[in-house]
């Protein structure tokens, strides 16, 4: 594995978000303007919230990329986080930021995914009945 390489594609991939980052920060800013309609306030609060989320994934990546920088230079880079197995070279030239063999992160996904659910579900139980349900209930139950 030719490390130097790998070196520099996560050195071009980092600089590219960051480019990208700063370009994105000042089209916000050149964009704001001060009338609009509530479609317009609609449309302006969508691209934020798709800026933010764009934005918190490259900022997850830089520090996924500084970390394998990090990796490279301590001599643990391409050894997978959870079980320490050798990660593969084809990953490896994928995702050269990748912390996790191809076992582990399906694994990850699958409790990531098992987590979810649990919150959705969390949430859906936070939510009170519907009042005619009770209605519909103290209707049933014969009075004495």
């Amino acid at each position: 594995m030719d490390l130097e390489k790998i070196k520099k594609q996560l050195l071009e991939k980092r600089e590219q978000i960051l480019k990208s980052m700063e370009e994105s920060s000042k089209n916000d800013l050149n964009e704001k303007t001060g009338v609009g309609d509530d479609a317009d306030s609609v449309t302006e609060e969508l691209s934020r919230e798709t800026f933010y989320r764009l934005n918190q994934a490259d900022r997850e990546t830089l520090f996924l990329i500084d970390l394998a920088l990090r990796k490279i230079e301590n001599g643990t880079y391409g050894i997978c986080e959870e079980c320490g197995a050798v990660i593969g070279e084809k990953r490896l030239e994928a995702i050269p930021w990748v912390r996790l063999c191809i076992d582990c992160s399906q694994n990850e996904e699958i409790v990531r995914a098992f987590q979810q659910r649990n919150e959705e579900e969390m949430l859906y139980n936070i939510i009170p009945p519907a009042l005619g349900g009770e209605e519909e209930e103290n209707k049933a139950v014969p009075s004495e």
